[in-house]
């Protein structure tokens, strides 16, 4: 199977190419050569993937199995993807967001019926509205659409909060004795994803017919709550954490970048049924739990501790969030 991605070099993409180069498929990355470092086998061609010209020069005449765009983000850009890739591939992926689905969510567990609309959080409207334009070209012209909807999917030296994933900041503040902001009471329910895991399920969809003109989901089946997840940050730092809970309206009120990141997506418990893409990928489990991927991350940045950042902006805010509330709740 020949298959592009479009980007591929990003968190879940880099472990999606290591499954596709180990399942024997030829991986071509399309990118501008400057994030990351693709791995042995994988066929660079490098463009600017928003420059439509430059693409099609690097893309000469080769055909592919699969097209996946994992940077794709606006309607205008799935639209210069119909209109470069249709006869072309005889699959398309598009990397939606779980995010996308409805909030407040109309039922406790998300199945992929649940409908995609979130009137608080831009990035989820955007995956929304490049769903619609794939869909009208599916049911108008037939072109091969697959999409499928991440949730929070991490990978080795990531570390998951509301702030962000891909730095050190929360388990550090922890290891300082430092206070974490919790949103709400900290017991709505959370499903984060090892990336390692989400590429066993994705690969399956790749160059599957029945796949195309359907929507997944892929996440683990663990649920965690908020306090939970950090608890585990702290066993595997040997270190306690000091939790502040504060409502994400307030949270919301002072950043409104986290506060839309709450309000269109974290604040609410994300129970997900993950039979569809069971049924279509038979096999298909999650079986790295959140407190091993954790102890995979911190042994990740023991062996390449040039990578363990601390965000002094994410620190900042943090600090500002929690002198906030202690003003006005005494």
């Amino acid at each position: 199977m020949k298959v592009l991605f479009i980007g591929g070099t990003g968190n879940i993409s880099s472990a999606c190419t290591r499954r596709a180069l180990a399942e024997g498929a030829s991986v071509y990355h399309l990118n501008r050569g400057t994030h990351g470092t693709a791995p042995e086998g994988v066929v660079q061609l490098t463009a600017d993937a928003r420059d439509p010209a430059a693409v099609k020069a690097v893309l000469g005449k080769e055909q592919f199995d699969v097209v996946v765009d994992w940077i794709a983000f606006t309607p205008e850009h799935v639209k210069q993807d119909i209109d470069m890739f249709s006869g072309r591939t005889g699959q398309f992926v598009f990397i939606s967001s779980a995010s996308a689905y409805e909030k407040p969510l109309p039922q406790a567990v998300v199945t992929e019926s649940t409908p995609v609309f979130n009137p608080f959080w831009d990035y989820s409207q955007k995956k929304a509205d490049c769903e619609k334009v794939l869909r009208t070209a599916y049911e108008a012209d037939g072109f091969p659409a697959t999409i499928v909807r991440p949730s929070h999917t991490y990978s080795d030296g990531w570390f998951p909060s509301i702030f962000g994933a891909s730095d050190f900041t929360v388990p550090q503040r922890i290891l300082d004795g430092k206070e974490l902001v919790v949103h709400g009471d900290g017991t709505s329910l959370w499903t984060l994803t090892h990336a390692d895991d989400f590429a066993v399920g994705f690969y399956g969809l790749l160059g599957n017919p029945r796949a195309v003109g359907e929507a997944f989901h892929i996440t683990g089946d663990e649920l965690l709550t908020w306090n939970q997840i950090y608890t585990i940050y702290g066993h595997l730092v040997g270190s306690e954490p000091h939790l502040v809970h504060m409502t994400s309206q307030f949270i919301a009120e002072h950043d409104a970048e986290t506060g839309a990141g709450l309000l269109g997506d974290k604040a609410y418990s994300a129970i997900f049924d993950n039979t569809k893409i069971k049924r279509f990928v038979p096999g298909f489990h999650a079986t790295i739990s959140f407190h091993e991927g954790i102890r995979r991350s911190l042994a990740y940045l023991e062996a390449h501790p040039g990578e363990k950042r601390v965000d002094e902006e994410t620190n900042a805010l943090i600090d500002r969030l929690l002198s906030a509330w202690k003003k006005a709740h005494g």
